[in-house]
């Protein structure tokens, strides 16, 4: 008996929609070196959460409402930095979506707080805020498909809290704010 290796993942196609799972669907930004960026994250069918639009990028934010449409009714972001948010309030005047962003985030229609939750017609994400400073930044737990969309929040590691915040989740999966999406998330997060 011979052990397969696993087949790699397609390539990420920026400006293209790669269906992750039932629910969820990335779109990278191209980068300045034109080179897979940002993964903003469509989640849902019926009703759409766009989480992390990235900043004020016109082809980006045209091919976010070209792949979600009038579906979309929410915009989350991760962290409140111009590079995961600067977009977010130019794609709400494009769509009518309502902008829901960590305190000081310019044209916030709701403060995204630890808890926050957003219940959808098909699903269920929850906000878990990490880090410091306190709800400045958030992962996205999304309960029918125990995925957390992690923004770029483990570059330096898994922070302190993380593990004991996702644990009654039972994480199976993670969607980064770069690169592929992780099939271990227990692995990944010490679990």
């Amino acid at each position: 008996m011979t052990v397969e290796e696993p087949t790699p993942p397609p390539p990420i196609t920026p400006g293209v929609a790669r269906a992750l799972s039932p629910l969820l669907r990335r779109i990278a930004r191209t980068g300045d070196d034109g080179e897979p960026g940002l993964n903003t994250y469509l989640v849902g069918i019926d009703e759409i959460v766009i989480v992390d639009p990235g900043p004020v990028d016109a082809e980006h934010l045209d091919v976010l409402c070209g792949c979600g449409g009038d579906r979309i009714r929410w915009i989350v972001v991760s962290d409140p930095a111009e590079y995961y948010a600067g977009g977010a309030q130019k794609l709400k005047q494009m769509t009518g979506a309502e902008l829901i962003a960590p305190a000081g985030c310019e044209g916030a229609d709701e403060v995204l707080t630890d808890g926050y939750k957003i219940d959808a017609t098909e699903f269920r994400i929850v906000s878990l805020a990490i880090g410091k400073p306190k709800e400045a930044k958030h992962v996205f737990v999304l309960e029918q498909e125990r995925s957390m969309l992690i923004g770029d929040h483990l570059n330096d590691g898994v922070p302190d809290e993380l593990p004991s915040k996702v644990k009654s989740f039972r994480l199976r999966t993670l969607a980064p704010a770069h690169g592929q999406y992780i099939e271990d998330a227990k692995a990944t997060l010490g679990l």
